[in-house]
């Protein structure tokens, strides 16, 4: 994964139940990489920090009060978040404590939210488990968004140089604008990846061609793990990645490498990052 943490955002408005459920969250961990949680008081200083902070279109979760300056001030601010920053990717979990206000299944009907929980419930166990589990489910949602705008980007080709041209674009800007379409600063990812097509380089960011070419070949030399019965297969070690896609008559040769802070679960290099790579290993042949 490109993240260097998980983006978390709580919004209540008692100031005790934010300092604890900070303090309940400051050593959560996700994948190896810690959580960065942010605080909001109110609807209005949330909508701030979605409108200000650079790093919240990849916000991954919001825990988020019901009754603040009105009594549906929370419902509202979940509306905003999808609809008004079309964003459809972060978790949204609503608690609360006054569940006679926003019952839950009126909530879970009218309102496309991840879960529901009373604030009698909000234990440091709950709290772990809400976080965890919207970062994987926030995740599987980043990388399909990702993977469709990658091919999109391949179908559209209508040679190997536009190709080419939509491979370099789609693998700098699915970081910046994956989520909500706003430019993200790319600082704020862990940029490491070269793709390789039939032996020539075609993108590559934080290595030197030289570095990225020997780590790749000696990825490769490593077993890893099969993808198909025609020498597809990925490679992990420590925090390195290759997939390698092979040749034939309808396939292009493909070496994807990666360095992340973590490496993906494995189910979503055999499903989204294999995917996109054997299409645009199909469309690159296709355009002879």
């Amino acid at each position: 994964m490109f993240f260097k943490w998980w983006e978390v955002l709580l919004v209540d408005d008692e100031p005790d139940v934010l300092s604890v459920s900070k303090l309940a969250m400051k050593d959560f961990e996700v994948y190896d990489l810690p959580v960065k949680i942010r605080t909001a008081g109110s609807k209005a200083e949330a909508i701030e920090i979605l409108v200000n902070a650079p790093e919240i279109p990849i916000l991954s979760v919001a825990l988020v009060d019901v009754v603040m300056e009105t009594d549906t001030a929370g419902l509202e601010l979940c509306e905003y978040i999808r609809e008004d920053k079309w964003n459809k990717i972060t978790q949204l979990y609503i608690r609360t404590g006054q569940p006679g206000i926003a019952p839950e299944r009126e909530v879970i009907d009218h309102y496309d939210i991840s879960g529901y929980f009373t604030k009698v419930e909000a234990s440091e166990g709950k709290l772990c488990t809400m976080v965890k589990t919207g970062v994987r489910q926030f995740l599987w949602s980043w990388y399909s968004l990702a993977l469709n705008n990658i091919l999109r980007n391949i179908i559209v080709a209508n040679s190997r140089e536009k190709l080419m041209e939509n491979i370099q674009q789609v693998h700098s800007g699915m970081f910046s604008r994956v989520s909500s379409g706003k430019i993200i600063p790319l600082d704020l990812f862990h940029l490491y990846f070269a793709i390789w097509i039939n032996g020539k380089i075609i993108t590559i960011a934080g290595w030197d061609w030289k570095t990225a070419m020997e780590l790749r070949d000696h990825l490769n030399q490593l077993e890893g793990t099969a993808l198909s019965p025609h020498r597809d297969k990925y490679v992990k070690d420590g925090n390195n990645l290759l997939i390698k896609i092979g040749s034939q008559p309808s396939k292009a040769e493909i070496y994807a490498l990666f360095n992340m802070p973590c490496t993906p679960p494995d189910i979503i290099i055999n499903t989204v990052f294999y995917n996109a790579y054997t299409s645009m290993s199909i469309m690159w042949e296709r355009l002879k």
